[in-house]
């Protein structure tokens, strides 16, 4: 597994495309991207899980379209058994803390964070 922390100087910043609330979790999709040597960005979609305090902040103002902040997160392969007697291997990707880009702190934007962080005119989800 491997830990993102804020503390460890890592931020992932993103954009909601999928918000689906339950009682304790909110599941997301969601987009980062990164330009690459030929200066095009590259987009990559994932569908983590929201828990703790994470979901605390986020449960009441998150919506489509809102820019994200992670500060905390957890990332594992985890391996399980299907039906057939096999196994096969799921990317399981927790928020644990987060806020939404331009709230109440000074994390909340990318120059704050020290970091040039490039952002790409998406209009809609590609996906």
């Amino acid at each position: 597994m491997i830990y993102v922390s804020e503390d460890k100087g890592t931020k992932i910043f993103a954009t909601v495309w999928k918000v689906d609330k339950k009682e304790k979790y909110i599941d997301l999709q969601i987009s980062t991207s990164e330009k690459n040597q030929d200066g095009e960005f590259v987009n990559s979609t994932w569908f983590p899980r929201v828990i703790g305090h994470a979901f605390n902040a986020l449960k009441d103002t998150v919506k489509e379209r809102d820019r994200i902040c992670i500060t905390k997160a957890k990332l594992s392969n985890e391996r399980r058994q299907t039906e057939d007697g096999g196994y096969k291997s799921y990317f399981k990707f927790i928020i644990l803390e987060a806020s939404l880009v331009g709230q109440n702190d000074q994390t909340s934007t990318p120059a704050t964070a020290g970091n040039k962080v490039e952002t790409s005119d998406e209009e809609d989800c590609p996906w």
